[in-house]
């Protein structure tokens, strides 16, 4: 197996030259920005490392294979041109990653990524394309009916990854999905890999552009230093979610409700690592729900508190969760660097929240969760959702209402959507709902965004209320004035100018 080992080569720019023919070249997709976030992709949005394309090009190494990643996302590449470069490198196969740092992000970007196929096969037939990921796990019957390519993985992908690396019969593949004699077949899906630790130890860093500066930090969470905001990672610690919102689609890809971890030794080498080798400071912790186990979360910080790297971090963190937990706890995260909570408030209605199987709080321990949290000193991007199922105007104001009155540093306005893999997307397909029409339609930014109606509202309604209540926030003087107080004179400019751009809306008549 060792013959099959890289035989090294310069690395420049993310590009890596190999030696030996490569067995297999991932892809992280790019070209898809513009459509994605309009303007708001010039300086606003985050460019995000492809780490699962990182862990999958880590494992497959780890498995002997000679491998490569392109991040097309990263280098700006048009889709000609990541067909010239994928041509170009010759590998006996081509994967095409189809992760967004989280499930319900991973539509919008097959459009590009279908494109891409066809523009491969356009400029030689040959080309072995799989194609693994969020969507594909969501839609695999679809992907493989649709998009020129040659195979599609349901679930994690790794092992059935290192199957097809490995020649064996597709029929003895989990989780692969092939065309055979006109036909379409496929196999169960592959178990959850179970020790992440052991089976997943290795993340091929030096396959991605990190200290190029090219990739960059969600501006919220860098209000206090947006001149490092290009000093930026973002890494899993954990695999899943033990709960069922009916707006998501996680369980798409990992097929049950449950978290597996890394062990926090792990997670720490990957911090030495990204802060000694990359000067990284600013760490996107992308799990569905960090602050969840304390026997994870407090050892983490504990070493990081050893280590003194005063690097700054956000986590995903749940309403009712944190309410159990002791001020100590949250004291101690914000003493480790966890300055910033992505908390999934989502609506100001208990029966909006109940009908989406979000959880049994109330106001009142929404009210104290928050403020425990900003009593820890930590920041809070708080998620909110329009246009969930039952919602009214009235409802959408009483949302709007509760996010003026938490006054969060950074609150993401979001409408409700049906994400393939969610529950709310096998409702609609019965229900006969319109869906869009493309990809690119699920994107919240995007201009041909189509969200979901309710029974007391449209689509267009509630696509118009999303848009008046970003304006109404971040334009308020007395946000403003928080912003400018506890951040600087630098991030209340960089905010107003974010709200200088308009997003146009294909639904509303732009």
């Amino acid at each position: 197996m060792q013959a099959r080992l890289a035989a090294g080569g310069l690395t420049g720019a993310g590009i890596h030259f190999m030696a030996d023919k490569l067995d297999i070249l991932l892809v992280n997709i790019g070209g898809t920005k513009k459509k994605v976030y309009q303007d708001l992709s010039k300086d606003f949005s985050a460019v995000e490392p492809p780490f699962w394309a990182a862990l999958m090009a880590g494992f497959v190494r780890k498995n002997g294979f000679r491998v490569d990643l392109l991040d097309a996302g990263v280098r700006n590449l048009s889709i000609e041109e990541t067909a010239a470069e994928i041509r170009a490198r010759n590998a006996e196969m081509t994967a095409i990653v189809v992760y967004g740092q989280q499930a319900n992000t991973c539509a919008p970007i097959m459009g590009a990524v279908g494109e891409l196929c066809r523009q491969l096969k356009g400029l030689d037939p040959h080309i072995k394309i799989i194609l693994t990921g969020w969507h594909p796990s969501a839609l695999p019957e679809r992907t493989l009916r649709e998009e020129a390519c040659d195979l599609v993985i349901q679930g994690e992908g790794f092992y059935p990854l290192l199957g097809i690396l490995k020649k064996q019969s597709y029929d003895k593949i989990p989780g692969l999905w092939w065309k055979e004699n006109g036909g379409i077949r496929h196999n169960e899906r592959a178990a959850n890999i179970e020790n992440l630790t052991n089976e997943l130890s290795e993340v091929a860093w030096d396959l991605l552009p990190l200290g190029s500066g090219n990739y960059r930090a969600f501006n919220w969470m860098t209000l206090q230093s947006l001149e490092t905001r290009n000093h930026y990672a973002s890494i899993f610690t954990s695999l899943g979610c033990p709960y069922k919102c009916t707006f998501c689609a996680i369980h798409a890809t990992f097929g049950e409700h449950r978290i597996r971890y890394w062990s926090p030794e792990w997670a720490l080498k990957q911090f030495d690592l990204l802060a000694r080798e990359y000067g990284v400071k600013h760490i996107n912790l992308i799990d569905e729900l960090y602050v969840f186990d304390a026997r994870h979360y407090v050892p983490i910080a504990e070493g990081l508190l050893e280590r003194e790297y005063k690097l700054n971090f956000c986590a995903f963190a749940r309403v009712d969760r944190v309410d159990a937990m002791d001020i100590k706890e949250l004291k101690l995260l914000k003493k480790a660097g966890f300055n910033w909570f992505k908390l999934g408030i989502e609506s100001g209605s208990m029966d909006i929240l109940s009908k989406a199987h979000k959880g049994k709080y109330d106001k009142a321990c929404i009210r104290r969760v928050v403020g425990k949290i900003h009593k820890a000193g930590i920041d809070l991007c708080a998620n909110f959702i329009f246009g969930l199922p039952g919602d009214t105007w009235e409802s959408m104001q009483e949302t709007l209402n509760l996010a003026f009155e938490l006054n969060c540093a950074f609150p993401s306005f979001f409408c409700a959507m049906a994400p393939p893999g969610s529950e709310l997307y096998n409702e609609a397909l019965k229900k006969g709902t319109p869906l869009p029409d493309k990809w690119v339609g699920y994107a919240q930014q995007g201009y041909e965004f189509l969200p979901l109606p309710t029974d007391a509202l449209s689509a267009a309604d509630v696509l118009r209320f999303r848009d008046y209540a970003f304006d109404a926030y971040f334009r308020n003087p007395r946000y403003l004035a928080s912003i400018e107080r506890k951040f600087g004179r630098t991030a209340r400019d960089h905010v107003e100018a974010m709200t200088k751009i308009r997003l146009k809306r294909k639904l509303l008549g732009d």
